[in-house]
Parts: C-alpha cells; sequence; structure tokens
C-alpha cells in the first residue's frame, strides 16, 4: 500500500483553471513552493475538446501573471453573427478575441506553473474525497493524497464535485464540433479576421448557436465548426439528437464540407459544459470548486475567462485560508456569486433565459437596435479594457446613450468615466 502523500495545496485538475489557481497562488507565496500540487489524468500536451478562444479579458490575465502567447495562434478583429431577425457584424479597433489549440495552451501554461513551483503528478485520477480533522483526503488510481486545501478544477464531469457537492446535472450543456481544413485565401474567417455565429437554431428549440473560428492546426489553416446547445433534451448524445445538431450545423455554414463527415462519428467531438447556476455552492468545508466544475458563461458557453476569474479568486483566498483565516473559503463561495464574476455570469444566464427563451426573436430585435451598443456589449462580454467590472448603472446608461442618441463607445466611456 502506497504511503499518504501530504501537501499544503491540493488541485484536482491541471487545465486553465486548475493552473490559473497556482500560478496566481505561488506568484503571491513562493514560499508555497513544492507544496502545491496538482493531479492530472493525462498528461500535457493532452487533446482538448475545446474552440481555443481566448477573449481579452483572459489576454489580460495572462498579462498580469507575466505569461507570453508563445503559442500558434489566430487573431480575431470583428464578429458576425445571424439571427431568426438579421444579420449583424461587429468591428473593433482591437482585437475582439485570439483562437489557440487547447493542448498548446494549457501545455504553457503547465511549463509555467511547473516553473513556478507546482508539482504536477500526470496519469492520476481522482476516485473520491473526504474531509476529517480539517484535512482533505483524496483517493487516487495512484495513491491518497492529504492537503489543508482541494480545489476542484477537473472539468464539467468533476469527481470533486460528485464527491463533495453532488451529482446534479440541470446545468450540463453540450457542445459538438469538429476541424475543417480550409484555404485561408478564400475562408472569410481568414480573409476578414472574423469570428461567425449563428443563431438561428434557436428558432428550431436549440437553446444555443453555432459557430465557426479561424484556427491553426500544424501551421495549416483550418475552422473549428461546432453548435453548442444549453439544455439538450436528453442526458446523454442520442442518434437523432446529434443528427439534429448536424443539421443545424448543415444550416448555418452551408458552404463547408459537413454532409459527408455526418456519417463519420470520430470527425465530431462532444464535449458537455456546466454552466453558471446561481444556487450552486462552491466551497465546503476545505473544498472549493473552480472553472467547469463550478460552472462557466451560460450564454457563449465560453470558460477560458472563467477559469481564469476563478482561478485569481480562488488563490487569494487560499492564501488567507492558510494564513488561519477560518472563513476565508467561505468569502471565495460569496465571491463567486456576488463578485464581479459572479455578477456577470448572472447578467449571462438572464441574457440565456431570454434569447434562448420563447420570446428570444424580440430580444434580437433588441440587440440590432444600435450599432454602438453591440460595440458596448461585444466590449462587455470579452472584458475589453475590464468594461466587465463597471456597474450596472454605468452600463444602463452607456447602452441607453448608444441607443437614444446613437453615441460611440469613446464618446460614453468619457461621459461615463
Amino acid at each position: 500500500m502506497r504511503p499518504t502523500r501530504e501537501c499544503e495545496v491540493l488541485i484536482a485538475g491541471a487545465g486553465p483553471a486548475g493552473l490559473a489557481t497556482a500560478l496566481y497562488l505561488l506568484k503571491s507565496r513562493p514560499d508555497l513552493r513544492g507544496r502545491v500540487v496538482a493531479l492530472e489524468k493525462s498528461c500535457h500536451p493532452r487533446f482538448k475538446t475545446c474552440a481555443g478562444g481566448l477573449i481579452p479579458k483572459t489576454r489580460l490575465a495572462l498579462q498580469e501573471l507575466g505569461i507570453a502567447l508563445e503559442v500558434a495562434s489566430v487573431t480575431v478583429r470583428s464578429s458576425r453573427a445571424r439571427t431568426v431577425v438579421g444579420d449583424t457584424i461587429v468591428y473593433r479597433d482591437e482585437p475582439v478575441g485570439t483562437v489557440v489549440r487547447r493542448d498548446q495552451f494549457d501545455a504553457l501554461l503547465a511549463r509555467q506553473a511547473r516553473r513556478a513551483g507546482l508539482d504536477i503528478v500526470e496519469h492520476c485520477r481522482v476516485v473520491g474525497v473526504e474531509q476529517q480533522r480539517g484535512l482533505v483526503e483524496v483517493a487516487t488510481e495512484r495513491g491518497t493524497f492529504e492537503a489543508r486545501v482541494l480545489v476542484g478544477a477537473d472539468g464539467s464531469g468533476s469527481a470533486v464535485r460528485r464527491s463533495t457537492f453532488g451529482r446534479d446535472k440541470t446545468t450540463i450543456g453540450r457542445a459538438l464540433m469538429t476541424d475543417i481544413e480550409v484555404d485561408a485565401k478564400v475562408a472569410v474567417e481568414f480573409a476578414e479576421q472574423c469570428y461567425r455565429f449563428d443563431f438561428r437554431c434557436v428558432g428550431d428549440g436549440i437553446k444555443g448557436y453555432a459557430w465557426s473560428f479561424p484556427c491553426l492546426i500544424e501551421g495549416r489553416p483550418h475552422l473549428n465548426v461546432g453548435i453548442y446547445d444549453q439544455e439538450p433534451r436528453a442526458p446523454r448524445t442520442s442518434g437523432s439528437e446529434h443528427a439534429a445538431l448536424l443539421d443545424e450545423l448543415k444550416r448555418a455554414f452551408p458552404e463547408l464540407p459537413l454532409q459527408h463527415l455526418r456519417g463519420r462519428a470520430a470527425n465530431f467531438r462532444a464535449a458537455p459544459i456546466r454552466w453558471f447556476d446561481r444556487r450552486d455552492r462552491y466551497a465546503q468545508g476545505s473544498v472549493i470548486l473552480a472553472g467547469d466544475a463550478a460552472g462557466i458563461d451560460p450564454l457563449m458557453g465560453e470558460g477560458i475567462s472563467c477559469a481564469f476569474e476563478h482561478g485569481k479568486a480562488a488563490a487569494g483566498a487560499i492564501s488567507q485560508f492558510l494564513d488561519h483565516d477560518s472563513v476565508a473559503l467561505t468569502r471565495y463561495d460569496r465571491e463567486l456569486h456576488r463578485g464581479v464574476t459572479g455578477r456577470k455570469l448572472r447578467k449571462l444566464a438572464f441574457a440565456a433565459r431570454h434569447f434562448y427563451g420563447p420570446h428570444h426573436r424580440v430580444f434580437f430585435r433588441l440587440s440590432r437596435l444600435s450599432r454602438h451598443a453591440q460595440e458596448i456589449g461585444l466590449d462587455w462580454y470579452n472584458g475589453a479594457r475590464r468594461s466587465d467590472e463597471l456597474s450596472t448603472a454605468v452600463l444602463v446608461a452607456r447602452w441607453a446613450g448608444s441607443v437614444l442618441f446613437g453615441a460611440s463607445v469613446n464618446w460614453l466611456e468619457k461621459r461615463t468615466g
């Protein structure tokens, strides 16, 4: 029988949420070097089903951590959306996103975290969690680990969440995606540096959208094409539902060779996406949740920026907890509900209920009232210049000014501070 390994902080999952937690924690507490351990069920670089879009908020976090984006990427400067009431194109002077491949991006974060003093134990799957005597004991396929704090950052199907918080699956959506090699001179996503979204599937009862993102695979231009359904009508992908999603993808992007891929299941990858629900709890005893395990953006299913925001908040709370602040982890739970990230996710949950609800046409029409309002919304969503940290009153004032007076984003920023 293997002896129990002891550490100060144990992190289940070495993806963006777990690694961001470690990076922020070790940056502020270098004394913890070698005493923070992350468990990874696979090994880096490992394949990850994800479109790989980094919004400006994530780039700000990387700058804060001093991490250069030293992986292949594609810069995006505009966003195109098709809806049931018309099309929209929003251009910004600054990038609205950067598309990476997650195997490379996560491996970059892992290298940086190891240099900072994180010990990553790979091929180590969590099988159980117990709390006793103020410590957390984690059973894994490679023995038992004991720590003062456990961070569950092990994805939408989190074993830590199941063991400590229960097995609720009502807030798990699904994404289905594939990669298609294209000619960069022909594909509009490369030629015009744009994202493409198609929300017309909402009219057919799918609470989500289809997307097409430009990306590079082994240096060659590809499109990552997929569809997100916030509330699948079946708990698992059934043949009929799978076919329905593929039909919507083909309708969204008829010019792409999706039909000949339809019968080849290996060409499409499905991924669960747990989204934020304000009724959830993210701390229990000495266990906290972060990233997809906690719940991410319900509207678009974007999770990487949430991973970094959760990681930063978790690191601060853990540092205080280790310094004998007994309620620090409880405050972390409160932060995820009522702090900057929690307030943003609550707004996105509100938007998802309405844009994907029975009166979706009304809300899509409202979103098209003003080009300047669309710019404000895009900047807020992306966290550009930290605009997502503004109060609701300021945001409403800017939106109303853009709709009523056609005011530009720059003018409204000066007037509202």
